[in-house]
């Protein structure tokens, strides 16, 4: 039985770039000791890479800039353990009426959103599966909705393999109209794997009472996968929170495979 431990984590893009320096360490311990096979991180920046470096030796990077600027200028990544994966194909779409232009988004949206989409294959099991990662609108629900209906039709005409998995930093929980037409889309068949005890996904107790103490970051998969277990990580590592988001952690166990391909891996 193969198992895959995924994970998302908004790695926090606040604060002057000495303390990511130091929190770096931190998220690298986390992950470290965790041992997730693939991550969705949302908020990385390109001048956070070079803190990350013991990570890219084990993880292939992948996705592109949201096309807002200087800091701002974030990234949803897939991060996939290198020697399990291999890349077929991906790419990064934007959360707006015109999700193939670069830096669109809708006009109440404060920056451009996206997410970025990778086609991968295990090849433990030679199953093909697809990968999403997600950051939605931190102001506004009825922005959310429409990116959450931007991001349902652009999965269901691009999933494609086994099975799909959706990470991210969604800014909004099970209540919400935005979160419940992601759910209920018969079409996309997820189902969130977040525990629903009552741990919220933001370490502040200012942040976690405006979401009523429930987690905004989730991990969706094909309802038809097992999950083993699911937490919401709370720890420190190296003596510090490794962001102001609770990073969570799913083991999945993977379904039989079907043996169709969709293209030769690179």
């Amino acid at each position: 039985m193969n198992d895959l431990k995924v994970m998302t984590l908004n790695i926090w893009n606040g604060g002057m770039a000495s303390s990511f320096q130091k929190r770096a360490a931190s998220i690298q311990a986390m992950i470290h000791w965790h041992d997730p096979d693939i991550i969705g991180i949302q908020e990385l920046t390109e001048p956070m890479l070079k803190d990350l470096s013991e990570l890219a030796e084990t993880y292939t990077f992948y996705g592109k800039a949201r096309g807002s600027h200087g800091r701002s200028d974030e990234r949803c990544c897939v991060l996939f353990r290198k020697s399990r994966f291999s890349f077929l194909d991906g790419e990064t779409f934007w959360l707006s009426a015109t999700p193939d232009k670069p830096g669109s988004s809708f006009a109440n949206s404060m920056f451009p959103r996206i997410a970025t989409i990778a086609f991968l294959q295990d090849n433990l099991s030679g199953m093909q599966f697809t990968f999403a990662n997600t950051h939605l609108d931190h102001l506004l629900p009825t922005v959310r909705t429409k990116q959450i209906e931007v991001l349902c039709a652009q999965l269901k005409q691009k999933q494609r393999g086994s099975f799909t998995v959706l990470t991210g930093d969604f800014n909004c929980s099970f209540p919400s109209a935005a979160f419940r037409l992601l759910e209920k889309d018969a079409q996309l068949n997820l189902k969130d794997t977040v525990p629903t005890d009552g741990v919220t996904t933001l370490r502040s107790f200012i942040q976690a009472g405006s979401s009523r103490f429930r987690p905004i970051d989730h991990i969706l998969v094909s309802k038809e996968m097992t999950v083993i277990k699911s937490e919401i990580i709370t720890g420190m590592y190296m003596g510090r929170y490794p962001s102001d988001h609770n990073p969570v952690l799913t083991v999945l166990q993977l379904p039989e495979p079907e043996y169709e391909t969709y293209g030769d891996a690179e």
